[in-house]
């Protein structure tokens, strides 16, 4: 008999993976509370751009994915060293924000409209299977420089520049690695569009 989770235990659990992968490296990681604007990509699914980028702590640069991610107002984690940041919460240049993240079940996504509210806004996570080895594909965007800021359907959006295959300690994803994501709606299809995710262990 498989059991029902609550919505509200994913979610705790989503925040949960990041924080504990982050736990093993203490000194690798600063985290804060930034306040002000903030790109939320969790529910993003991304596009390669071809180019690399280099991210702290990385002995050699990923590839780089462009991800549309909703902008929102308020208080929001950050890892001052990780991704791209340069160790505050001052955004990256002055038309840019950083991708940060706080725990929202609802995210305006481009797959509908942009959507505020309501299921169509509706973001559950979901795990995205070891054995569909696409963890060297999925997107960390935690920390990284947004720019390109503007309106779509109202909801304001800025492009994010992330990693492809990148764990929260700057190492490279096997491909055979599960991970969580916010993207899709729970549809298996995200999983193998370059969604943004937090990894889990190798299986």
């Amino acid at each position: 008999m498989r059991t029902r989770i609550a919505f509200p235990l994913l979610l705790t659990l989503f925040c949960l993976l990041w924080t504990t992968r982050f736990a093993a490296a203490q000194n690798q990681h600063d985290f804060q509370i930034c306040q002000g604007y903030f790109a939320l990509c969790s529910a993003s699914t991304c596009t390669p751009t071809g180019k690399t980028i280099q991210v702290n702590g990385a002995s050699q640069p990923f590839f780089e994915a462009d991800c549309t991610c909703p902008i929102f107002s308020g208080n929001s984690i950050a890892d001052v060293i990780g991704g791209n940041m340069q160790g505050s919460c001052q955004p990256p240049s002055p038309n840019g924000v950083w991708s940060l993240f706080s725990l929202m079940s609802q995210i305006p996504q481009e797959m509908n409209g942009w959507v505020t509210s309501g299921p169509k806004a509706a973001a559950p996570p979901q795990v995205c299977p070891a054995n569909d080895n696409q963890g060297d594909q999925q997107v960390n965007c935690f920390s990284f420089a947004c720019d390109t800021q503007r309106y779509v359907n109202g909801v304001p959006v800025a492009t994010c520049h992330c990693a492809m295959g990148e764990s929260p300690d700057a190492t490279a994803v096997p491909p055979n690695t599960a991970f969580l994501t916010q993207a899709g709606q729970k549809h298996p299809a995200v999983c193998f569009n370059h969604p943004v995710a937090g990894t889990m262990s190798p299986q």
